[in-house]
């Protein structure tokens, strides 16, 4: 919002300038009104003047990615703006169909590798979604407390959002970009502040986020604020069915249920792979911290660390006459955090809700990728392939 008020002051201080001077031609008292007027011209000229310094660069060392998470494969100067997007990990967005098309070979290699590595496949087929009450009910009930639903393939973030990720949707002016955020908020966006009051998650200062907690996830920013940064990357928040499709990753047999795992792991809790109450942290820990938690896909951190922001309202998955009331729509989140007590509620299956306005100190997210969003290998320069249908995953296509 500073981009606003700052020519606003500018303005403000010349207009004041200009009425010194009418003043003293009225009265003649040149003196005094040439006095004003250069005072208010000096105050321009050092406020345009600290504008125009060169900014302290944003630590790379300091706030690099992940040394354990391999997002970049390839060294980014940032002379291009295809080059640029890479580095702040926009590479879905440069594999839109719309701009792939735009773009050399090259660099939608150099995008497809970025993705690769940022994400994780889930292939498509069904999950079961269980309800919250699910474990009382009697046994006669318990299909009454079960869904099948049918995901289709996409991508998810293999790690979650860091501090560093967020940083840079900061620093481009994410707060600012209306087009990023639901029109429904707006008014809003102006509270979402750090502690000192620049645009940013609650517990950030001066507009950056704390030392030190550069690979840390983000924390302390809303529903709103996870999906204008989602936007902003070119991708979207997973929905609850495939954010517990990812976690539990179900194996369909034919003709049977899908056999599903409880942990992202395996059937039982172990504490040594998650950073839950009791784990001896008393905070947030790096996103690479507990490797031995990814899913067999290769999606890390589902349980444990910090909560995860989902697209899915809370509640719906609760059968007939159990669903659980609120005066606000709820949002979905899943996986538990760093201060969650109870094993029950780690796991891929429990389901908790926030305000979408809730900006906590243990909500972090993950983003989430279709893939018919973004072009398949091979497809971009195809001068010879006229249909849409060229861009999109090959078993889509035998959807269609």
């Amino acid at each position: 919002m500073s981009r606003l008020v700052n020519p606003a002051i500018n303005l403000g201080l010349v207009a004041t300038a200009v009425t010194c001077l009418s003043l003293a031609w009225r009265t003649g008292f040149w003196t005094a009104g040439a006095a004003g007027a250069f005072a208010a011209l000096c105050l321009v000229g050092l406020r345009l003047g600290r504008r125009a310094a060169p900014k302290a660069p944003v630590e790379t060392e300091a706030t690099p990615r992940p040394a354990a998470a391999p997002r970049r494969t390839r060294e980014v100067s940032g002379d291009t703006l295809v080059e640029q997007m890479l580095s702040q990990g926009r590479e879905a967005l440069l594999l839109r169909p719309q701009i792939a098309a735009n773009l050399s070979p090259d660099d939608v290699a150099l995008a497809q590798a970025a993705l690769d590595e940022a994400m994780s496949i889930v292939p498509d087929g069904p999950v079961i979604m269980r309800a919250r009450c699910h474990e009382d009910l009697e046994d006669a009930d318990v299909s009454r407390g079960e869904r099948l639903i049918e995901v289709e393939g996409f991508f998810l973030d293999r790690w979650l959002v860091t501090n560093a990720d967020y940083q840079r949707f900061v620093d481009d002016g994410g707060y600012e970009q209306m087009s990023l955020w639901d029109e429904s908020i707006w008014s809003a966006v102006l509270g979402f502040t750090d502690k000192t009051g620049h645009p940013g998650p609650r517990f950030w200062h001066d507009g950056h986020f704390p030392d030190g907690l550069a690979d840390h996830p983000v924390v302390g920013v809303s529903w709103f604020e996870a999906g204008a940064y989602s936007r902003w990357v070119g991708k979207r928040l997973p929905t609850d069915p495939e954010w517990v499709k990812a976690g539990s990753w179900p194996v369909a047999a034919e003709g049977a249920r899908p056999i599903q795992r409880k942990f992202p792991w395996g059937e039982a809790m172990d504490r040594g792979l998650v950073q839950l109450w009791g784990t001896g942290q008393n905070g947030t820990t790096a996103v690479t911290a507990t490797p031995g938690s990814a899913s067999v896909g290769g999606v890390q951190q589902l349980v444990g660390n910090v909560w995860e922001w989902t697209s899915t309202n809370f509640g719906i998955w609760e059968p007939a006459g159990r669903k659980i009331e609120t005066s606000l729509p709820l949002k979905s989140i899943r996986g538990g955090a760093y201060d969650t007590y109870f094993d029950s509620q780690a796991n891929c299956q429990f389901q908790s809700g926030e305000s979408p306005l809730s900006r906590k100190h243990n909500i972090g997210f993950r983003c989430g990728l279709g893939f018919c969003d973004v072009i398949q290998a091979g497809a971009a320069g195809d001068e010879n392939e006229e249909s849409n249908s060229s861009l999109l995953p090959a078993h889509e296509e035998t959807h269609a």
